[in-house]
């Protein structure tokens, strides 16, 4: 409930003149259902790259997972640090849900791999 002020503040504006009416605009309808507008893709996101690279290989070296972000999101500060994160997150199940076995690597054998 307004207070007797704001009552007042409501109906004049600064100037002292009596403050015009706000009209409401009609409902329009929901941007998915509008006509003429084709079905937006969503875009990808990192996530959804590493996801995809883990289900193809599972053992995939941290420099293929690098560069296959780089050539989708060339802007990225995507690094080894980044791939070993979406690797541990896979394991523990934080990124699909259900966890991944994906065979340990130790820090000899990625960098090695390059």
């Amino acid at each position: 409930m307004k207070s007797k002020k704001q009552q007042e503040a409501a109906k004049h504006s600064k100037n002292g003149e009596a403050a015009t009416p706000k009209v409401k605009k009609p409902a329009s309808e929901p941007k998915t259902a509008k006509a003429g507008k084709a079905a937006v893709e969503r875009k990808r996101t990192i996530r959804q790259l590493v996801i995809e690279t883990l289900a193809a290989n599972i053992a995939v070296p941290n420099a293929e997972m690098i560069a296959a972000v780089k050539a989708e999101f060339p802007e990225s500060a995507f690094k080894d640090t980044h791939a070993a994160w979406y690797r541990s997150q896979a394991r523990k199940g934080l990124l699909t849900g259900t966890p991944i076995v994906i065979p340990a690597v130790s820090r000899k054998q990625s960098t090695t791999a390059n």
